[in-house]
């Protein structure tokens, strides 16, 4: 099972968990970067009975994060209620027993797991603040080791689904970071935000906040640099910034309530030149991601020039299985990308007929991938190749495939726990190994700016196009 990368992408107004593959009857939740996948599943026809009950919800998972959230989240979200022992031994046994009986792993990973129902069902019982309980929930999934499976609590629950509905909102200043070696490095702001009314631009690098070395991890508290750059709306957090050769500067932001899905949005525009498209989707966690993926294609499509699209889903965190599967459809007529099996269940990942763009028939497509495409964007890559819709160019995804499934209690509470693999048609399995490119091309891209990309230059040679951005060809 592959950890996170080694870097590190904050989102300043913005927590995304863990980026996920979801299906509506399964939730796929994978690593990336600094997000933690999350899904709103759907309740399956089947609901698992229990004293506390459960009701099972299927997802694609993407590996979690232990990464704190880089905003203070502004919207309320349910206060813990105190449960009694009674129903706190009921989501613990039930909690157990679905493990037990449905996770992938009939070894549990190596771990012994009749040997921590007894270590926790004495804490379980003592644990009568709420904190506490669902503390001990979280280890007791976190013990499995699979950085997919997890437990939530009704506030991380309620804070996702508000997300998924684009209804979130944070205290921060509207930039997404990237921790390198000397600093904070700004990936891209949000519109209007105060990042960007504060005159910082992308690939921007961040040497301090408030004086303190943005790169000395004993200078902050736990939640790092980015504990001191969100906080409250109407504050100010002091930043010391480079742009490329110039000297530093110091500037103040003020922190303003930023929307959840600032920076998880389909991203369209036309390279130099007009015959190149590029869409950036960031994850396939956002509601009717397949319309809003299908409405920025259309768009650049409308200028009447562009004969390459390049799709760029280098930073997906993954998603719902269903959205991804939508989205290939948009540019396949139906077809297999494989299956995803566990202990007892095997589903074909069937793609939809009749949804495909008619202008899209005879557009070659380049998909961009790398480290930190996970989860659903991994099945998503993965199923255009194996589909020959479009070639692979970057570096090996992060082999982050397995599914969640979500089991809803009636406190609010909820596990999300991996029960199925991803297989591709041929049955190869692309968990730890992940996707692998037609064309293999390293480099930090993220430092560079687009004709600059060594990623995306060699996406518009496999295309056989010249994008404007250089003079590069299909060779």
């Amino acid at each position: 099972m592959k950890r996170l990368p080694h870097s590190l992408i904050l989102i300043l107004c913005l927590w995304l968990l863990l980026g996920c593959t979801l299906r509506p009857e399964a939730l796929v939740v994978a690593p990336t970067a600094t997000q933690e996948a999350r899904a709103t599943p759907r309740p399956s026809a089947t609901a698992i009975a229990a004293t506390m009950t459960a009701t099972p919800t299927m997802t694609t998972p993407t590996a979690t994060t232990t990464t704190t959230p880089t905003a203070i989240p502004l919207d309320p979200t349910p206060t813990l209620a105190p449960l009694s022992r009674e129903e706190r031994k009921a989501i613990f046994e039930r909690t157990w027993t679905i493990v037990r009986d449905r996770y992938v792993y009939d070894d549990y990973r190596g771990v012994d797991w009749d040997a921590l129902r007894l270590e926790f069902t004495p804490r379980i019982v003592a644990a009568e603040e709420p904190e506490t309980f669902y503390e001990l929930m979280r280890e007791l999934i976190d013990r499995l080791g699979d950085d997919h499976s997890r437990f939530e609590s009704p506030q991380q629950v309620a804070s996702q689904q508000a997300e998924f509905r684009g209804e979130l909102r944070y205290g921060g200043i509207g930039a997404l970071i990237r921790t390198v070696d000397e600093g904070g490095l700004i990936l891209m702001l949000a519109p209007g935000a105060p990042a960007e009314r504060a005159g910082l631009q992308a690939r921007d690098l961040i040497l301090a906040v408030n004086g303190k070395p943005f790169i000395d991890e004993d200078a902050f508290g736990p939640e790092g640099p980015i504990g001191e750059v969100r906080g409250e709306p109407g504050t100010f957090v002091r930043l010391t910034v480079r742009s490329g050769d110039d000297p530093p500067r110091d500037l103040e932001v003020v922190r303003e309530a930023v929307a959840s899905d600032a920076f998880n949005r389909v991203r369209g525009h036309l390279l130099p030149g007009g015959h190149v498209g590029v869409v950036e989707i960031p994850s396939f966690y956002v509601d009717a991601l397949d319309v809003r993926t299908r409405e920025a294609v259309e768009e650049l499509l409308a200028a009447g020039t562009m004969r390459g699209l390049i799709i760029d889903v280098r930073g997906n965190s993954g998603g719902y299985v269903h959205l991804m599967r939508n989205t290939v459809a948009l540019f396949h007529d139906g077809g297999s990308i494989g299956s995803t099996s566990g202990r007892a269940s095997r589903e074909e990942q069937q793609i939809p007929a009749g949804q495909t763009i008619p202008a899209m028939a005879d557009i070659p497509i380049a998909i961009l991938i790398g480290p930190n495409t996970v989860s659903a964007g991994e099945m998503f890559a993965a199923g255009m190749q194996v589909l020959g819709r479009a070639r692979i160019v970057g570096e090996p995804s992060a082999g982050n495939t397995e599914n969640l499934f979500g089991y809803n209690f009636d406190d609010g509470s909820r596990l999300l726990l991996a029960e199925l693999a991803y297989h591709l048609p041929d049955g190869t399995m692309i968990e730890e190994r992940g996707v692998i490119p037609d064309r293999q091309v390293g480099g930090e891209w993220w430092r560079l700016p687009p004709d600059e990309d060594p990623q995306l230059l060699a996406a518009v040679e496999e295309l056989g196009l010249v994008s404007g951005i250089g003079d590069e060809r299909k060779n």
